[in-house]
């Protein structure tokens, strides 16, 4: 798909409960690279709702939530795989799988490994800077990735450059 001449990428965020990390990498991407990006998330293991801390996240970007929902990877493969350019892994699969499932095309598939701020334990205020934590460091890389120019983004070397903003790792105080 274009629009207004430019190539829109299409780029998966995938963790493992597809509640935090990769609800707002999607809704980040969604807003930063509006037209030049299509984003999607999914879940190696989905629970049934978005947390509510991601939630209070977005309401306080103004963003509208009600086309996210948590989703299992199946439901981004196959006949419903809009052929991703990028998937970025947002933490490692915890069934054990190293491979990154068969996507239609040939995605660069790159590692932005980040702890999951649903792990993080004590008061609502630790828990919610834990997110936002997460969500500063998202938006960081997510603004980067929106602004490449598009000759970045279709060169070969777009996976290792992306796979070097991941390697700043973020540790939550718990």
């Amino acid at each position: 798909m274009t629009t207004s001449g430019l190539r829109t990428f299409n780029v998966l965020f995938l963790c493992t409960h597809n509640s935090a990390r990769s609800i707002l990498a999607e809704a980040l991407l969604n807003r930063l690279g509006a037209g030049r990006f299509e984003a999607w998330s999914a879940g190696y293991d989905p629970v049934p709702a978005i947390s509510p801390y991601a939630l209070a996240l977005l309401h306080k970007i103004n963003y509208n939530p009600s086309r996210l929902a948590t989703k299992p990877i199946t439901a981004v493969m196959g006949k419903y795989d809009p052929a991703f350019d990028i998937v970025i892994r947002l933490c490692p699969d915890r069934r054990g799988s190293s491979r990154t499932p068969q996507f239609k095309g040939n995605p660069a598939v790159i590692d932005w490994h980040l702890p999951d701020p649903c792990d993080v334990m004590g008061s609502s205020a630790t828990i919610a800077a834990a997110y936002a934590d997460v969500f500063d460091v998202l938006a960081g890389r997510i603004d980067v990735l929106a602004n490449l120019p598009q000759a970045a983004l279709e060169s070969e070397a777009i996976g290792a450059r992306l796979e070097r903003m991941g390697e700043n790792h973020l540790r939550l105080a718990s």
